[in-house]
Parts: C-alpha cells; structure tokens; sequence
C-alpha cells in the first residue's frame, strides 16, 4: 500500500469537504422552506412567521451533526472509490477537512471551543477514515472480480 500524498486527487478531497459543510446547510433549508409552503397551503394565505422560525431552528440544530457525520461518511466513500491510489488516506483527509470546517463555521457563529465540539471533530475525523477504508476495500474487491487483470 501506497500513502503518497501525490496519488490524492485533491480538487475531488477538497470538494467533498465542502459539500459535507454545504449540503448540511441546505437540507435543514429545504425542509424548512417545505413546512413554510404546507402551512401556506393550510393556512390558505401567509402562513405564520414565528411557527416557521421555531421549527427551522429546532430542526437545523438537531439535524446538521447527523448530517454533517453521514454526509462525510458517504462522500469519503466516494472519494476513496474513485482515487487510484490511498484510497484511505483520501477518506481521512476529507474527514479532516471537513471537521475543520465544521469547526469554523461554529466558531464563526459564535460557538465555542470545548469538550464537544472537540469530540465531534473526532467522530468527523473517524467517519472519513472509515469512508476511505470501506471504499479501499470495494475498490480491492471489485479488483479481484475483474477479469481483465
């Protein structure tokens, strides 16, 4: 096995990251623009302003970190299947990166550095890694079935 950081399609590592930080920004949206038109329509007219506000900020709160951990794991996973070499190290780095953004981001929200966000940024950290190796071991697997080897 070969951890070169040569063999990292990086422009594919440093997407993913950021789409982990995006897309767990814009589905608690579309949820929330979603329960804004079924109160309009139940409403029949302008639906209620503070109903919409109170349930877009329990969901996002509740919903970004699941959100956050599943789509790292899930683009590291893609990630891995498509590099040709260090599938693993590709995984782990975009759990890195995107850990760290998710740790920006809170801090730019006025959050704060402690016990948990520190632990998440672990978890983050392990979601990319096993992303990276479960991709590692379907790309070794779908490798032995190929018979043009």
């Amino acid at each position: 096995m070969s951890y070169s950081l040569s063999k990292i399609r990086w422009r594919g590592v440093l997407g993913a990251a950021f789409a982990v930080i995006a897309l767990s920004f814009l589905i608690p949206i579309v949820i929330s623009t979603v329960y804004a038109f079924v109160l309009a329509f139940k409403a029949r007219g302008a639906p209620d302003q503070t109903a919409i506000s109170h349930f877009a900020a329990s969901v996002s709160s509740k919903l970004m970190p699941w959100l956050e951990m599943a789509l790292t794991l899930l683009l590291a996973l893609r990630v891995a299947r498509r590099t040709e070499g260090a599938p693993i190290l590709s995984g782990l780095i975009v759990g890195i990166l995107a850990g760290l953004l998710s740790l920006a981001v809170t801090l730019a929200f006025a959050g704060r550095l402690g016990l948990r966000a520190s632990l998440f940024l672990l978890i983050v950290v392990a979601l990319g890694w096993l992303g990276g190796f479960l991709g590692q071991k379907t790309v070794t697997v779908a490798r032995r079935k190929d018979p043009r080897d």
